[in-house]
């Protein structure tokens, strides 16, 4: 009984004359705690978008994992290790990466240059396919031209797409592909290595600082401007990327002497950068929950106050500090949760939103846009809950130390 009597005060103290559940009065509070979580839950969505539409655009134009020999060991004939990766069930393409020269004529523009097998580079990355589209404008893939795997090992090179229009090229164009180092031994002494290549596509990964600077050539080409036919590592195509953490202590335990790297050893700096960013962010959004939080308090001790001589009464009847402290708690977590499934409901509302009709759309260079990404994740949510519900409970506690005060006696003398 002692408990019905407590919930039934905690709820009429919330109602006080109102026709509905809270009083007006309230009503500030339930918007703070809602606004709160609403903007905890949407700064969080939009960082996990992005860095699920970086990660995703990272790994079609790379790859899921790469692994590489250790302790500079040569890694001239990959095939063993290649059919070693298909019974573990993951496809590869070997690479060699080295910076050339790209020259058009009197303008000559700095490439890092990968040696592909285009046939097995299909396995394990989006570049060699038709394009396909990304949020907004941006695609990936082949934007212009036919990459065809004999065409470039005839003497074909595949340029990024802001590459090539900083060299002014299309399909069908020659260039000239020049070595930076000066080791071709020649009558007249050591000159550059310099190939010229026929132009057969242009591609587009999604990542415009990659356009400016990618160019792919055949192994073969690579191999000779590099002097050697050892190739840097293998890109692979793993079965579930979603796995591939496991996939790659997996692999580090099956594959001695090599070393596995996943997607996000890439681009280090970039999902660092986005991890820091996201932390940031909602450090600053919860502070707009604490303020909230002080209107609850505030709230509370009005409401100590104002019933302070009803309050001494129900102790004189015999509810204990317990029993009161217990009334004002239910009445901190009726408003929470109240405020909180509305901040859930708005922030579904609007990420939903944004996610079906991509109402807010971001420049991502001169010639691309992008729909701001977001991805609701239920770890997210879970931790906001607990935060919210964390810093309610703390918001009474000044109030529930205003109770302590309330002598019952006095207040019945007073009355008197």
């Amino acid at each position: 009984m002692k408990n019905r009597s407590v919930s039934f005060l905690a709820k009429k103290y919330l109602k006080a004359r109102a026709k509905g559940p809270v009083g007006r009065s309230h009503y500030l509070t339930l918007a703070g705690i809602a606004l709160g979580v609403m903007a905890l839950l949407a700064v969080s969505s939009v960082m996990n978008g992005f860095q699920d539409e970086m990660r995703g655009r990272l790994i079609g134009s790379l790859s899921e994992m790469r692994v590489s020999p250790e302790k500079e060991t040569e890694f001239i004939d990959p095939v063993p290790t290649q059919n070693r990766l298909r019974e573990l069930g993951f496809q590869s393409a070997p690479v060699i990466r080295l910076e050339l020269m790209l020259k058009r004529g009197t303008i000559v523009v700095p490439s890092l240059a990968f040696g592909i097998d285009p046939h097995q580079h299909q396995d394990v990355s989006n570049l060699m396919k038709a394009a396909r589209g990304l949020s907004g404008a941006a695609v990936q893939g082949v934007v212009s031209g036919v990459v065809d795997s004999l065409a470039i090992a005839d003497g074909g090179i595949v340029l990024g797409a802001a590459l090539a229009y900083q060299l002014g090229v299309q399909p069908g164009d020659r260039l000239q592909v020049l070595s930076p180092l000066f080791n071709q031994p020649t009558a007249f002494g050591l000159i550059p290595k310099l190939k010229s290549l026929k132009v057969l596509g242009i591609v587009s990964s999604g990542m415009p600082e990659y356009d400016q600077s990618y160019s792919y050539i055949p192994l073969a080409t690579a191999a000779w401007f590099k002097g050697s036919s050892e190739i840097d590592y293998l890109e692979l195509k793993t079965p579930d990327r979603e796995r591939v953490k496991q996939y790659s202590r997996m692999l580090s335990n099956n594959l001695k002497g090599f070393r596995v790297e996943d997607w996000s050893s890439f681009d280090p700096s970039l999902f660092t950068a986005m991890r820091f960013e996201k932390f940031l962010m909602f450090v600053i959004m919860l502070f707009m929950y604490i303020i909230a939080s002080f209107n609850l308090t505030g709230n509370m001790l009005k409401t100590v106050s104002i019933k302070k001589r009803e309050l001494g009464l129900l102790k004189a009847i015999g509810l204990k500090e317990t029993d009161l402290s217990q009334l004002f708690l239910q009445q901190a977590l009726i408003l929470a949760s109240i405020g909180i499934l509305g901040g859930l409901a708005i922030a579904a509302l609007i990420l939903w939103l944004q996610q079906t009709y991509g109402i807010i759309k971001l420049p991502l260079s001169e010639f691309e846009t992008m729909v701001l990404p977001v991805k609701m994740q239920v770890q997210d949510v879970v931790l906001v809950i607990i935060m919210s519900y964390g810093f309610t409970l703390l918001s009474t506690l000044i109030p529930l130390s205003r109770l302590k005060q309330i002598n019952s006696v006095d207040l019945i003398r007073q009355s008197v």
